[in-house]
């Protein structure tokens, strides 16, 4: 399970490991028991300096301003990961994040797509792009991947339609319906040695919209890549729990209205140290800030992974069906066991380095940027059901957060569903 792709000049963290425990919520104790071969946490020792070391107040439901980036969040596990469609697929784009408005559509399609009269009814989605590695010189390829979620079955519908029309003035293609694939719209374009098929299905309130690119001699794959993206997608979305709307509540004769979902349903973003709000709004993450201050099952961290198979699949394995990510990554999992197998994954470049003062188990290591102009330093830390990772470009700052994310830990519901 390789790294998350890189932060600003930083590449991101793995899971990781410090097999302390807690008792009763609270920190383990300093010495340990006869016999343990445990080694000892040495609370007085550790310097988690200005960062918290509380676990947040729990979020409440989502406000106007954050609705539509949680439900959007909330789709990811119900989007297809570009693996699933081709196991080659591992590169993931910076730009896979949630859908939140139409400026988001701008790098995705283009800047017309923002402006279709359909998107007045938009109401977010999830976007998610691979290509295989950059080594594959034979038969490169990618495809993108993205859902967008509309009022209704009618809003999606004009949506594709609008959008098809969109792509076919940018490609200087003529549209054309997908033989077999109800109400999908297409487009073949192929520029210099370079091939690309687009398709924009409406599926109920959604557009599943896919974009498959090859070689030009490899031209024949992108149509059956595309068809098996939609299957799979299709059957997917339909497994979305998605928030009703007060239209759709009342047409389901639930006479309450809009209900709006909790930011952290799961109780795990409490957990994951934070960024401050103006961090947020700088950007200094590197990723797309919809994407952060987020839960994700296994499939939605794929879709942000170089490894996006591997993390599927170890999370899976683990039980880990939520996992915060914000400033740290903690991951909870169904046992103790799980997560200390869950944690034990690592680089196999990483440098080792020493743990930070008090905390012995801490798995931590040093990695070197391609270019060698910049170092990462990483650490991992385990409590019970619970794996927090952090990253920082100063190996005083990675110190002072894993000891902070380690005392926020030793907090941590245990028992939590």
């Amino acid at each position: 399970m390789k790294r998350w792709y890189p932060l600003a000049a930083a590449a991101a963290v793995t899971a990781g490991m410090l097999a302390a425990c807690s008792t009763g919520g609270e920190p383990a104790p300093e010495s340990s028991t006869p016999g343990s071969a445990e080694p000892t946490v040495d609370l007085t020792a550790l310097d988690p300096g200005a960062y918290p070391t509380e676990p947040r107040p729990p979020f409440g439901v989502a406000d106007d301003s954050q609705l539509v980036q949680v439900e959007s969040q909330r789709m990811a596990q119900f989007i297809v990961v570009p693996f699933e469609v081709d196991p080659d697929l591992t590169a993931p784009d910076k730009s896979n994040a949630p859908i939140t408005s139409r400026r988001n559509l701008v790098p995705h399609i283009n800047a017309d797509a923002a402006t279709i009269p359909a998107n007045d009814a938009l109401l977010g989605g999830f976007s998610s792009l691979f290509t295989t590695a950059p080594t594959e010189r034979d038969n490169p390829r990618g495809l993108h991947n993205m859902v967008l979620r509309y009022e209704t079955a009618a809003d999606a519908r004009a949506a594709a339609q609008q959008l098809a029309q969109v792509s076919a003035r940018q490609q200087n293609s003529p549209v054309t319906s997908l033989p077999g694939v109800e109400g999908a719209w297409a487009l073949e374009t192929t520029r210099n040695d370079k091939s690309y098929f687009t398709t924009y299905t409406p599926h109920g309130v959604y557009v599943i919209y896919e974009f498959a690119s090859s070689l030009a001699a490899h031209s024949d794959q992108l149509e059956p890549m595309a068809r098996k993206a939609i299957t799979l997608q299709s059957a997917l979305i339909d497994q979305f729990p998605r928030t009703p709307t007060a239209a759709e509540n009342a047409a389901r004769g639930n006479g309450e209205g809009f209900q709006p979902p909790k930011m952290d349903e799961n109780s795990i973003l409490i957990y994951a140290l934070p960024y401050t709000d103006t961090e947020m709004e700088n950007g200094i993450t590197g990723r797309p800030q919809q994407s952060m201050r987020a839960v994700y099952g296994p499939r939605g961290l794929s879709h942000f992974s170089s490894d996006p198979a591997g993390i599927f699949n170890d999370l899976r394995a683990a039980g880990s069906t939520a996992n915060a990510i914000e400033r740290s990554i903690v991951y909870r999992a169904d046992t103790e066991e799980q997560a200390a197998t869950l944690a034990a994954t690592s680089e196999a470049d990483d440098q080792k380095i020493d743990a930070p003062p008090g905390l012995p188990a801490a798995n931590c290591s040093a990695q070197s940027s391609a270019d060698g102009k910049y170092t990462i330093y990483h650490c991992k830390v385990q409590v019970g059901r619970y794996v927090g990772e952090v990253q920082s470009p100063n190996k005083t700052d990675v110190y002072q957060q894993a000891a902070a994310q380690y005392l926020i830990l030793t907090k941590a519901d245990q028992n939590a569903k």
